[in-house]
């Protein structure tokens, strides 16, 4: 008998064991960091940002207006009576109970019904859009935070190295064989980097925030676990720019804009046709004391007037929305194209800066600096060189790394077709 009181207690112990064990990770709190890979922040912010869920509800209203175009008006029941001296039945003379339902011409419910299809490939469209935007603006995001991080690490080092250089010029203007001139440069530069080490902590708290915003999150940690690699994507623009013409969320979309509005206009112009009104009612008239009881029915006809102003005003309207739309799409095609042929551009060429710097730039900056450092510890040059070596490594380093964060996000921007680069309004 214990085993049947025991049982629910077990069970509930089993259910709790496999929910805990097929639960997702909780959020890390407040002071811990939350690690994340590149692919990993593009996926929690598909599933959290605010604003993408708002384009899904933009779908759902589609959906919505196509059910709507489905549908009939609502039905109407009514009751009509006559020769009443008051509302009691034994004093009214004839009253009639029914319903009446009003039924559009025929095309004019089909071509509501097919805007309403596009109206529905449209918000796809945005909604597919709005994937591929977010998925740029978190991915160039993601690398903003990795370059404010390497920038600050690169200000850092260079600072370590003015220092020990203040070091050596200050013992050196004790022991009487420097100038005290060399010991303020030196210093002003110390002094310098600190601050922008403190403007580089700044900069990387701003786009620690950005990043946590599209994230969906107000503050978070972050523990980023990709780095800045420079690994070269293929750049042959005859493959971008097909992908273009055939996936582009924003094209669909231009397209589905144009068609919906085109079936409005059909369903305006189909308004000159007649709607039609059919009713049905039970009909009671008394009669001398007797009471009789017969079906009742009517139909009636809805037609506009031929040249009336208010329907040629209506098409009208909608024409002119129509051909509006459908330059404004034209127009917006234009600038994708001329958009995105520039990002191609730009992509390459800041690919051929990369493989200056690597080829050249960097490795000529490490070796200067290398033996800048040794020159001066041996006299053979005075502060104000060093300083110069010591800022040439600086912006090549910085350099290096700006145009590797750039060419990333020029990466990131043809491959999700250059959603991030335009707005799409009509």
């Amino acid at each position: 008998m214990r085993l049947l009181y025991c049982w629910p207690v077990a069970l509930l112990g089993v259910l709790a064991a496999t929910m805990a064990v097929a639960a997702p990770p909780p959020p890390a709190p407040g002071g811990t960091p939350a690690a994340l890979t590149r692919a990993q922040a593009v996926e929690q912010a598909l599933a959290q940002n605010p604003g993408l869920r708002a384009l899904g509800r933009r779908l759902e209203a589609a959906e919505g207006i196509r059910l709507q175009a489905d549908g009939f008006a609502a039905p109407t029941i009514y009751w009509e009576f006559e020769e009443a001296d008051s509302l009691s039945a034994s004093d009214i003379g004839s009253q009639v109970f029914g319903i009446e339902q009003s039924f559009e011409w025929f095309s004019v419910r089909s071509a509501r019904k097919q805007a309403a299809d596009f109206g529905i490939a449209a918000a796809q469209a945005l909604v597919e859009r709005g994937r591929m935007r977010l998925t740029a603006q978190v991915r160039k995001a993601y690398d903003e935070v990795l370059l404010a991080r390497e920038v600050r690490r690169l200000l850092g080092r260079v600072l370590r190295l003015t220092e020990e250089a203040v070091e050596i010029s200050r013992t050196r203007f004790k022991a009487g064989a420097g100038q005290y001139v060399d010991v303020m440069r030196t210093r002003l530069r110390q002094s310098q980097l600190q601050n922008e080490l403190r403007d580089a902590s700044t900069r990387l708290a701003r786009a620690e925030r950005e990043l946590a915003r599209l994230l969906g999150r107000e503050r978070l940690q972050l523990d980023l676990r990709d780095g800045l690699d420079d690994d070269a994507a293929g750049l042959d623009g005859r493959d971008w720019l097909a992908q273009l013409a055939e996936r582009s969320p924003s094209v669909r979309l231009l397209q589905g804009l144009v068609q919906q509005a085109d079936y409005e206009h059909q369903a305006v112009r189909a308004g000159r046709g007649p709607e039609l009104t059919v009713g049905i009612g039970r009909q009671r008239v008394l009669d001398n004391g007797n009471t009789i009881d017969s079906w009742a029915g009517g139909v009636s006809v809805s037609l506009p007037l031929p040249g009336s102003d208010r329907q040629d005003g209506l098409e009208a309207e909608a024409l002119a929305r129509y051909y509006a739309i459908s330059d404004q799409a034209r127009a917006k095609r234009l600038e994708i194209d001329a958009t995105y042929r520039q990002r191609l551009d730009e992509a390459r060429a800041l690919d051929a800066q990369l493989r200056q710097y690597r080829d050249s730039i960097l490795p000529d900056a490490d070796d200067q600096l290398k033996a800048a450092q040794q020159a001066y510890r041996v006299r053979r040059i005075d502060a104000l060189n060093l300083l110069d070596v010591f800022a040439t490594y600086t912006e090549a380093r910085r350099g290096y790394l700006e145009v590797l964060v750039r060419y990333r996000a020029a990466i990131a921007d043809l491959e999700t077709l250059g959603e991030d680069l335009w707005e799409v309004e009509l």
